[in-house]
């Protein structure tokens, strides 16, 4: 079906059937034949429908199907050619991925309108009042370089008009399409105006869809495009970090990575010596509960148990928050990394290693080449 389309064919449209150019022979003539003068004796009424082989130009035509039934049944006859449209036609309008729910989410609100604030500063002054939700995102968008593309889908993204007017179609009508006129045509003109009709189908069976992402795209209407490119770029998992705070979207549906840096930091043991830890990420995940703090990079500390990446890390007497919220989220943060930098006590040698070596511990993890 795909390559008849996509051939230089000319072919028939009548009264929405296709008819395909009839190669001819001595038998096929004859039947040929045959069947035109049965067809003529047929009223004129009922032609259309019983007509097997018609002529146009001089030419004979044989009939195959009616368009009707092949965009209904598009997606069995050509699947792989249907996944393509539909995933350019979703992608046209920014449906392909959920991108709406991006705005509705609750979580990501917590973070950029919560959290985000607490670990930075938004306002500058001697007061650290609450900053609103416009001046938290005009920071983002000063601080974090959001690539181009983003901006630009940003404004395609606001002119929902496009879907308003497909959606208008569907109101009150039985068919989602307007007929192909009779006559002769190449098959890519049959193509062309088969994919048009496939996409205003396609929408159609997302019509759940396109009426949520324009009640959604209605109430965005009076958002800067700057911030809208903001919420796009975190939907496909760009990193927003400010002054040692950040967060990410994840590959798991509804996650986000959640981290504060420690920056370099001492800790002393025993003996006074100091030892210059790197720093490192201390994050917590929404996902998971209840919500533990853990390292992101491959890290090694007295309070870790190993030297990987992603170990929790070792919090006594503290109880882990069970749902996620910002304060919660906070909390957490907070007391991983007060553990990483004040936590040790050289005198006691608390946790899974010793800073110092001692007959007291099995050597696992050593830090001399954190000694300065």
């Amino acid at each position: 079906m795909q390559r008849l389309l996509d051939s230089e064919l000319e072919l028939l449209v009548n009264s929405g059937v296709i008819y395909l150019p009839l190669l001819m022979d001595p038998e096929i003539e004859e039947e040929t034949r045959c069947v035109l003068r049965s067809d003529k004796r047929v009223p004129s009424h009922d032609i259309a429908e019983s007509q097997t082989i018609t002529s146009q130009d001089g030419k004979n035509f044989i009939k195959t199907l009616s368009i009707q039934s092949l965009i209904l049944n598009y997606k069995a006859l050509c699947p792989y050619s249907y996944n393509l449209l539909r995933q350019e036609c979703l992608g046209k309008f920014r449906l392909a991925d959920e991108i709406d729910d991006i705005f509705l989410d609750d979580t990501l609100k917590q973070i950029l309108f919560h959290l985000l604030q607490h670990f930075v500063k938004i306002r500058r002054g001697l007061k650290r009042s609450k900053a609103n939700q416009e001046e938290i995102l005009d920071l983002i968008a000063e601080k974090i370089d959001i690539p181009e593309r983003y901006y630009k889908e940003a404004l395609a993204f606001s002119n929902f008009e496009p879907l308003i007017r497909i959606h208008e179609k569907w109101v009150g009508q039985d068919e989602i399409f307007n007929p192909i006129p009779d006559g002769l045509l190449p098959a890519r003109q049959l193509r062309d105006w088969l994919y048009q009709a496939m996409q205003v189908r396609i929408l159609a069976e997302e019509r759940a869809r396109v009426e949520k992402a324009i009640q959604v795209r209605r109430q965005l209407s009076v958002m800067k495009p700057q911030h809208i490119a903001i919420f796009l770029s975190i939907a496909d998992k760009h990193p927003v970090e400010i002054e040692g705070f950040g967060f990410t979207k994840m590959k798991a549906d509804g996650e986000y990575l959640i981290y504060k840096h420690t920056g370099e930091y001492i800790l002393k043991d025993y003996y006074g010596r100091s030892y210059l830890f790197p720093d490192c990420r201390v994050a917590v995940s929404n996902l998971y509960p209840p919500l533990r703090p853990f390292v992101v990079e491959k890290y090694k500390h007295p309070f870790l148990r190993g030297h990987q990446r992603g170990q929790e890390i070792c919090l006594t007497g503290i109880e882990a928050p069970s749902k996620f919220t910002a304060e919660s989220a906070i909390q957490t943060l907070e007391h991983g990394i007060t553990a990483l930098l004040y936590g040790y006590n050289p005198r006691r040698r608390n946790g899974y290693h010793s800073l110092d070596s001692t007959l007291e511990y099995v050597v696992t993890t050593t830090f001399e080449d954190y000694l300065v």
